[in-house]
């Protein structure tokens, strides 16, 4: 059990960022997060990170002020000062938006240490970047919400559960968008209640976020506005199918609609904060 934890830890670090993802793709035979579609909004505070040697895309994150970003830790492996491109606030991952690159990166203190029933711990980190981009951030919600309230997942991850299949793995140029919904921890194994929501499909398909969207926002509509809830972390049932080198984001073991674990960004307020505050900036 806590071997496949190192190893699932690892592979995660060098860049096959996990999350959920879909099965199929919309009726038109497009892909999107996997079962997702095209993002029907433009999201300021979307962030692509990508290395200037290998510029595809390779995880995600949210700006939460003019010059600092949340994204998940175990991408921390990518985050190199002055060498990570960070894209802010564009739909197309190649194109647009602020162009800017990491100055700091500030790891959760205890990230390294196991959670309940070995599950990794706060899987979460700050990145400060090189400079402040005018665009808006989002606000981090009061709370993530009850089982049962909708949210939005997005990213630029992998489209499809086919590891073998090139235009699955390249994952899409168009920043992808997918209604979900909280649903009950148990749904999800091996999760940190307290500090993780386990999040589905908003109409129970077989659709998620998958590699390449680690990092990435969760978000609920409060009022007339988008707050962030969570960061895309990991898959919430197939681990074993990632262990021996398949996708399984959008499934469960039994070949039904698969579950994802997102860390609760709202609970991490204060350390966010206080790192904030403590490192400088906005």
């Amino acid at each position: 059990m806590f071997k496949r934890k190192v190893v699932l830890a690892t592979l995660m670090a060098t860049g096959l960022a996990l999350a959920t993802a879909t099965t199929a793709a919309a009726s038109t035979g497009r892909p999107a997060i996997i079962g997702g579609r095209d993002a029907t909004e433009t999201y300021s505070f979307m962030v692509s990170f990508q290395l200037k040697k290998l510029p595809q895309h390779h995880c995600g994150g949210s700006l939460i002020a003019p010059d600092w970003v949340v994204t998940a830790a175990h991408c921390k492996g990518l985050m190199k000062p002055g060498k990570t491109q960070v894209r802010v606030g564009s739909l197309e991952r190649d194109n647009g938006g602020v162009l800017t690159t990491v100055k700091r990166v500030v790891v959760h203190p205890t990230h390294e240490e196991l959670g309940m029933r070995d599950a990794p711990k706060d899987d979460i980190l700050l990145v400060q970047l090189d400079q402040r981009v005018n665009l808006a951030p989002i606000p981090i919600a009061d709370g993530p919400g009850q089982v049962g309230e909708p949210t939005r997942v997005i990213g630029w991850g992998m489209t499809c559960d086919d590891t073998e299949n090139p235009a699955c793995e390249d994952g899409p140029r168009q920043l992808q968008q997918l209604d979900t919904v909280r649903v009950p921890d148990s749904r999800c194994s091996e999760l940190n209640s307290g500090e993780e929501v386990c999040t589905g499909e908003i109409n129970g398909r077989a659709a998620s976020a998958c590699n390449g969207d680690s990092g990435g926002p969760q978000i609920r509509r409060v009022g007339n506005r988008w707050e962030l809830i969570g960061a895309t972390s990991r898959d919430g049932d197939d681990l074993d199918d990632r262990m021996d080198g398949n996708a399984g984001c959008a499934t469960s073991p039994d070949g039904g609609p698969g579950v994802g674990v997102w860390t609760d960004v709202t609970h991490y307020r204060p350390w966010i904060t206080e790192t904030i505050k403590a490192y400088g900036g906005s």
